[in-house]
Order: structure tokens, then C-alpha cells, then sequence
């Protein structure tokens, strides 16, 4: 039997996605950074990453200095991309 694939939600758009499609972040302390397994995390699905008024929302929401929370998203789905 087959076990089913964990189901996770995007943060920015509501769109649920399998979970090994999302890029996982967590919040430590004031900055955002590429979730390392511990603590509470949040997913954004690939169309969210490449999207700038998105990132702009993410940006506001979470406080962060655009240059380097946009620097981080594409570093991450660039590995997610060579991954898969």
C-alpha cells in the first residue's frame, strides 16, 4: 500500500501544494531564514517565489529587507530546482 504524500499549504497564496514541492522558511528572531527541521515553519509554493508583488506582501508581513529576503528565495528555489 501506498502512502500518501504530506499536503501543505502556501502562505502567500492559500494554495495547497505537496509538501516536497514547497520552500520551507521559519522566522528566527527578527529575520526569516531557510527552515533547518526544528521549530514552527511556513511553505511558499514556486509561483509565490517568482512573483513581486507577492514577495513585497511576504516583505511588509515579515519585516525584512527586500534585497536579502528576494536574495533568499531565489537561492533556495534555485536548490529545489536542481533537486528535482
Amino acid at each position: 500500500m501506498n502512502k500518501s504524500q504530506p499536503i501543505r499549504m502556501c502562505i502567500a497564496c492559500r494554495s495547497k501544494h505537496p509538501q516536497n514541492t514547497l520552500i520551507r522558511l521559519k522566522q528566527e528572531g527578527s529575520e526569516v531564514v531557510a527552515s533547518d527541521g526544528k521549530g514552527r515553519s511556513f511553505y511558499l509554493c514556486d509561483i509565490c517565489v517568482h512573483n513581486e508583488k507577492k514577495i513585497k506582501g511576504l516583505v511588509k508581513r515579515f519585516k525584512q529587507d527586500e534585497e536579502r529576503f528576494t536574495r533568499l528565495l531565489k537561492t533556495l528555489a534555485n536548490e529545489a530546482d536542481t533537486c528535482n
